[in-house]
């Protein structure tokens, strides 16, 4: 019986505790995002768009050698694929997402 009443009271004190525990915990995990988010964010957005421009420009070049395979327009579109691979090297590079 005794097992029973502290299981009861354990159960009420867990609803009175839990609104207060979620209000604190939503608070710390609000003040740690708004110290780091915004930082991370603004840095990461330019390199990732020149970094998947150059993605984008490597896989149209990668498009057009498979279409052009044993073809006329074969070496023309391994010289515009090598290019493009280089162009995404160095936005790697110039990022720092290279060694």
């Amino acid at each position: 019986m005794t097992a029973r009443v502290e299981t009861q009271i354990e159960g009420q004190l867990a609803r009175k505790l839990a609104p207060v525990v979620r209000e604190m915990l939503m608070a710390e995990v609000e003040r740690i995002a708004a110290e780091t988010l915004p930082a991370t964010r603004a840095k990461a957005g330019e390199a990732d768009r020149d970094i998947m421009k150059a993605c984008r420009v490597v896989a149209s070049a990668a498009d057009r050698l498979a279409q052009a395979k044993y073809g006329p327009g074969e070496i023309a579109a391994r010289k515009s694929l090598e290019n493009a691979a280089n162009g995404l090297r160095r936005a790697m590079c110039r990022h720092g997402r290279m060694p």
